[in-house]
C-alpha cells in the first residue's frame, strides 16, 4: 500500500472518530442538560398548579368538579399550525388525603399504577395546602415521558449535530486530499530523483524550494547529490592526475632500462643515477599521495604536544638555510616568542616544509624569502612570503588542490601535493590556510592559541 493511500486511510479514520465522538457527547450532554431542564419546569409548574387547585379547593370546600379542570385542552402551535393539545393538567394527577387519584387527564395511567408506586411518587409529589392544611398532592405521571414539541426539538438538534459532522468530514476530506497530493508529490520527486542518482546521474537535482521539512530533505538531497557529483570528479581527477605522475617517472625508468639492455647505454653509475633519482621522485609521490588520502579521511595519526611555534618556525628556517643559499637566496625569519599551540610538531614542520619548498622554487635568484610568525586575535599566524611571479587571480581559489598546474611560471619540481597536504595537515590541527599576492607569493596558516599557564613561572 502507498504512503497516500496509508495517509487517507489514518485521516478517514481520525476524522470518523472526531465526529462520532463529537456527536455522542454532544447529544449525550444536551440530553442530560434537557432533562434537568424538564425537571425544573415540572417542578416549578407543578407549584403554580398545586397554588391554583389550593384556591379551587378553598373556593369548592371539596374537589367536586375538579376533573373539569383536567379535561380542559392546550393547543400548542408552530408556525401557525397546531403541533399537539393536551389537558391543562395532562402532565399530573391529583390525590386525596387517602391516597385515591380524584382527578388524572389519562385513566390508563390509573389502572396501570399500583398502590405501593402510588405511595412513593404521592410522597415526592407537590402538596396541595389550604390554611396550612394539606388537602391533596399533584403527583406527576411521568417526568421521562416528552411532549411532542420537546421530541422535535431534540431531533432537530441531533439532526444539526449530525449535519455539522457530516461537514467537517466533507472538510476534513477535502483538506486531507489537499495535503496528500502537496505531500505525495514532492516524494514522487525524491524516489525519481533517488532512482536517477542510483543509476549514476549526479548532476540531477529535485529542485524543491519549500520552507516545511519536506523543503529542508529537498534541499538535503540536492546538497548530498552536489557533494557526491564532486567526489565523482574528484576521484576522476585523482586517479587521472595520479596516471599522469605515475607515468613520467615510469617511462623514464623503463626507457633508461631497456637502452641499457639493448647495449645503447652502458650499465654503468651515470647510466643508473637517472633511473634512482625517478624512483625517489617515484616513491616521494607514493608517500604524498599516502599521507594525502589519510588526512582527507582524518585517520592520519597526530602526536600534539604544546609548543612554541615562533621556536619551530625558526628551527624550520634553519634547516633550509643552506640550501637557500646555495641558490642565492637569502632567508628573513621574524618569529614572536609565547605563540603557545597544541600542534604535532612533525607535521607542522612539514607544513612549513612544503610551503618554505614552494617558495624557494619561486624565488629569483638574489631574492629574499620572508617568514613571520605573530599572534593576531586568539590565532598564531605564519606567513610565507617570496619575491617570485606571484600566483595569477584565476588560480588563487585552487592553488591547494592536489596535482593543480596553473601559471607555468610556477610550476616546476616536486611531486604537485605539497600544497594540499598543508591544507589538510592545517586542517586537522583545527587551523586553516590562504595564499595571496604581495609582491610576490604569500603563503599563511594560522593555528588557534592556548592560554599560557598562570602557574608557570
Amino acid at each position: 500500500m502507498s504512503f497516500g493511500w496509508k495517509l487517507i486511510g489514518a485521516l478517514t479514520i481520525t476524522a470518523l472518530c472526531a465526529v462520532m465522538g463529537t456527536y455522542l457527547l454532544t447529544t449525550r450532554a444536551l440530553s442530560t442538560r434537557f432533562d434537568e431542564f424538564r425537571a425544573q419546569d415540572l417542578q416549578l409548574a407543578a407549584q403554580d398548579l398545586a397554588g391554583l387547585l389550593g384556591e379551587y379547593w378553598q373556593a369548592q370546600g371539596s374537589w367536586a368538579g375538579v376533573e373539569k379542570l383536567f379535561a380542559a385542552q392546550v393547543f400548542v402551535r408552530s408556525r401557525g399550525q397546531v403541533v399537539y393539545q393536551k389537558s391543562l393538567l395532562g402532565r399530573f394527577a391529583l390525590v386525596d388525603q387517602n391516597l385515591n387519584v380524584v382527578a388524572c387527564a389519562e385513566e390508563g395511567w390509573v389502572r396501570r399504577l399500583s398502590s405501593e408506586r402510588l405511595y412513593e411518587l404521592a410522597s415526592q409529589g407537590i402538596p396541595v395546602t389550604v390554611g396550612g392544611r394539606k388537602v391533596g398532592t399533584l403527583v406527576p405521571l411521568d417526568p421521562a415521558a416528552l411532549t411532542p414539541l420537546e421530541q422535535d426539538f431534540l431531533r432537530s438538534v441531533q439532526r444539526a449535530a449530525l449535519v455539522g459532522g457530516v461537514v467537517a468530514l466533507a472538510v476534513a476530506a477535502i483538506l486531507g486530499s489537499l495535503l496528500i497530493v502537496q505531500l505525495s508529490a514532492p516524494l514522487r520527486r525524491l524516489i525519481r530523483a533517488t532512482e536517477r542518482i542510483a543509476r549514476g546521474d549526479l548532476a540531477h537535482r529535485v529542485g524543491i524550494r519549500s520552507r516545511d521539512e519536506v523543503g529542508q530533505l529537498a534541499q538535503a538531497f540536492d546538497r548530498m547529490a552536489e557533494t557526491l557529483q564532486r567526489s565523482e570528479a574528484a576521484r576522476k581527477n585523482l586517479l587521472a592526475d595520479v596516471a599522469h605522475e605515475l607515468r613520467t617517472p615510469l617511462t623514464v625508468i623503463q626507457g633508461n632500462l631497456e637502452a641499457m639492455l639493448d647495449g645503447v647505454f652502458p650499465l654503468s653509475q651515470e647510466s643508473l643515477a637517472p633511473v634512482y633519482e625517478e624512483t625517489l621522485h617515484l616513491g616521494a609521490l607514493i608517500e604524498d599521495l599516502r599521507v594525502l588520502t589519510l588526512a582527507e579521511a582524518g585517520h592520519l595519526p597526530l602526536s600534539k604536544e604544546r609548543l612554541d611555534l615562533g621556536e619551530l618556525v625558526e628551527g624550520a628556517c634553519e634547516a633550509v638555510r643552506p640550501a637557500a643559499a646555495d641558490e642565492g637566496i637569502e632567508l628573513a625569519v621574524e618569529p614572536e616568542p609565547g605563540l603557545l599551540v597544541e600542534a604535532d610538531p612533525i607535521r607542522i614542520r612539514q607544513v612549513l616544509g612544503n610551503l618554505l619548498a614552494n617558495a624557494l622554487r619561486h624565488s629569483p635568484k638574489g631574492g629574499t624569502i620572508r617568514v613571520r610568525a605573530f599572534r593576531q586575535g586568539k590565532e598564531a599566524w605564519v606567513e610565507v612570503g617570496d619575491q617570485g611571479p606571484g600566483i595569477p587571480p584565476q588560480d588563487l581559489p585552487h592553488i591547494f588542490e592536489r596535482f593543480y598546474r596553473g601559471d607555468p611560471a610556477r610550476s616546476g619540481e616536486g611531486t604537485g601535493l605539497g600544497l594540499a597536504i598543508a591544507r589538510e595537515l592545517v586542517r586537522l590541527h583545527g587551523g586553516r590556510i590562504w595564499a595571496t599576492n604581495k609582491k610576490g607569493a604569500v603563503f599563511t596558516f594560522a593555528l588557534p592559541l592556548i592560554a599560557e599557564d598562570p602557574h608557570k613561572s
